[in-house]
């Protein structure tokens, strides 16, 4: 209620001045209430704002918000609850959170709670049942809500992690996969931390170690698997290793002890850094050699025994060389002597006596030669004295010293050279050793009135060199005892033919020297026939060679 003296009067200069006061005063308090309106609305304004702001990124938040009261039910959730679970959210406010959890993981879920309520901070994860009826994983954080020193409640936040745990799910089987391939080979796969101690292992390992994977793990290494009297080495120079004082040996092998038995491995290995290059450990691979260090000993063992054989070998036929092949000659030379009546006559019992001695001599003689010469290819010494000559020449040759041991045994022996043949570059004291050998072998396996035939051809820039007969032939199962040092296709041949059987063990030798081959065919009673290839010269050098002989 206004006071009656405040109330101005006409005509009185007190109450006049009164007046301008209270108008003065009115509207300064006008002016304070308008300013304090507009202040209030602009804060009103400006909190709808924050609220506004606020509650646009609570809404369109992809994770869950939630509270829950002490009763564990439904107080708020943001819009993000459908994208998880399919629920709108006036579905979900006021229902008890239990309902939307699988009933496996509710136990779990409400220890986790507890530790929650006691202060704990305690992230959580879970299966969610969808609206659909489907299982979803997700992870929550909360606290609690305090009011008045008092709990009230829960805050929290939920987190859909179904695609991390699909991707948590592919990378297992993947894992479980690359264990499958760890477990399969057939060589330890061991990993080791920096002091030693086992981080994985596979099942090779385990099953040789004798122990099982949970054994294994944490386990050191060296304590395990390397014998007592290495271990301290081993530890000092694995330390080492981690400390980048020595240098890693990507290939080594080592001893390691399995039960009661020590076995070599070769090892293989990689050193394993993290992301700013610092060592983390070592990955091995190893592979058991023992057998193959036991064979490799078993080797240098019999290659000992070997080079001892071959030096006796060497003697031996160093020595035959002058002790048997000096008096063999004197023999057969005064055998010769002899028989030709240069210090007596001798009669005809005498002369097949000293003709059997001649023989026997020249056999013993040929199987020395044969010997040393086999020999001496063997050990690489047998050089080729590679030069030209005239093709005809040598088979005039050849048929001069084999046609009168045809003609004892009434052997048909033809030779046929085709025209185009003239000369070659080969080893000619080698040609004509094969050539002798193969016409005397087909000479002395052929029967009385049968035929052997050589035929001398150009194939391209081969010279084609083929000895066939009508003899005994063989069986294809024994042509492969033909280029065998001492063989015979029979031993029954041994007594019926003359031969130490190295004939055509050095034919073959020397022609696969010049780098030609060799074949054969034959046919049990019905002959066979060697026919061998070597290179000759181009056309142009034959033509040259042939002007200059005419």
């Amino acid at each position: 209620m206004v006071n009656p003296k405040m109330i101005p009067t006409k005509n009185n200069p007190k109450n006049e001045a009164d007046n301008e006061d209270y108008q003065k005063i009115i509207k300064e308090l006008k002016e304070k209430t308008d300013d304090l309106s507009a202040r209030l609305e602009a804060s009103e304004s400006e909190l709808n704002e924050v609220k506004q702001f606020y509650t646009e990124r609570l809404d369109n938040l992809n994770d869950v918000l939630f509270s829950v009261d002490t009763e564990g039910y439904f107080t708020y959730i943001n819009p993000a609850i459908k994208n998880i679970t399919g629920y709108e959210i006036e579905e979900v406010l006021g229902t008890h959170f239990t309902k939307h959890v699988h009933p496996n993981d509710v136990s779990g879920l409400l220890e986790d709670i507890e530790k929650t309520v006691s202060g704990e901070h305690k992230p959580y994860m879970f299966r969610i049942i969808k609206k659909d009826g489907s299982i979803s994983y997700v992870h929550t954080t909360s606290r609690p809500i305090v009011k008045n020193g008092e709990f009230a409640g829960i805050n929290g936040l939920m987190v859909d992690i179904a695609r991390l745990k699909q991707i948590e799910f592919k990378l297992k089987e993947e894992r479980d996969r690359a264990q499958k391939y760890l477990d399969i080979v057939g060589v330890i796969i061991l990993v080791m931390d920096r002091e030693g101690k086992i981080k994985l292992i596979n099942k090779k390992g385990c099953e040789l170690l004798g122990y099982g994977e949970r054994d294994l793990i944490s386990k050191n290494w060296f304590e395990i698997s390397v014998p007592e009297e290495l271990q301290i080495k081993a530890k000092i120079d694995y330390s080492r290793l981690m400390d980048g004082k020595i240098e890693l040996r990507p290939y080594f092998e080592a001893p390691i002890q399995i039960k009661d038995e020590t076995r070599f491995f070769a090892w293989h290995n990689i050193l394993l850094e993290d992301d700013e290059g610092n060592i983390t450990g070592v990955l091995s691979s190893g592979n058991d050699i023992t057998d193959r260090r036991k064979a490799e000993e078993a080797l240098v063992f019999a290659k000992l025994i070997s080079d001892n054989a071959h030096r006796t070998k060497k003697q031996f036929l160093s020595n035959i060389s002058h002790e048997l092949r000096t008096p063999l000659n004197l023999i057969i030379g005064y055998s010769d002597l002899l028989h030709e009546d240069y210090v007596g006559t001798t009669n005809e019992a005498q002369k097949q006596y000293l003709e059997v001695i001649k023989r026997s001599g020249n056999r013993l003689l040929l199987l020395i030669n044969s010997m040393i010469e086999l020999s001496a290819i063997e050990e690489g010494k047998t050089e080729l004295e590679m030069k030209e000559f005239y093709i005809p020449i040598l088979i005039k040759d050849i048929e001069n010293s084999t046609r009168p041991m045809a003609k004892k045994k009434q052997v048909n022996l033809e030779f046929e050279l085709e025209d185009d043949v003239t000369t070659i570059c080969a080893d000619k004291e080698k040609i004509k050793t094969v050539l002798y050998n193969l016409i005397s072998n087909a000479i002395k396996f052929t029967s009385l009135s049968g035929d052997v035939k050589v035929k001398i051809a150009r194939d391209e820039q081969m010279l084609k060199i083929s000895v066939k007969d009508t003899g005994i032939g063989m069986e294809k199962s024994e042509m492969d005892k033909l280029f065998q040092p001492f063989s015979q296709i029979d031993s029954s041949l041994n007594r019926r033919f003359e031969g130490a059987g190295l004939g055509l063990i050095i034919v073959k030798e020397f022609i696969e020297m010049h780098g030609g081959n060799i074949q054969v065919e034959s046919e049990i009673n019905k002959g066979s026939n060697f026919t061998f290839f070597i290179p000759m010269l181009p056309e142009e050098n034959q033509t040259q060679i042939r002007h200059l002989l005419i």
